[in-house]
């Protein structure tokens, strides 16, 4: 999901924070991208295509993170890298972190 809003804005992943997703790897899942910056901008004011937000984006996120088969793969990366900028930025002091993934077996 932080991937799909990056290549859409034109920017390095890392650049999307407070992106949340509600509910399990499934294809009932839903992206909520309200509350998520670009560059510390409201995805809104970076993202200006709401039909691409709003519709196309969902389906995105729900294909490729909830068919299962390839959702773990597709996700380790930016789950790894994820956790090594956090590290990094815990280092330099005061970051404080909650991660949590379920992975399907």
């Amino acid at each position: 999901m932080f991937l799909q809003l990056a290549l859409k804005a034109d920017v390095f992943y890392n650049r999307v924070t407070n992106m949340t997703i509600w509910g399990n790897h499934s294809t009932t899942q839903v992206p909520n991208f309200l509350n998520a910056k670009i560059n510390g901008r409201p995805v809104k004011e970076v993202i200006k295509d709401t039909k691409w937000l709003e519709e196309d984006f969902p389906i995105t996120v729900q294909k490729v993170h909830g068919e299962g088969g390839g959702a773990a793969e597709a996700v380790a990366p930016g789950v790894r890298e994820g956790v090594a900028d956090r590290c990094r930025r815990l280092a330099r002091g005061g970051l404080h972190v909650f991660m949590t993934s379920h992975l399907p077996r």
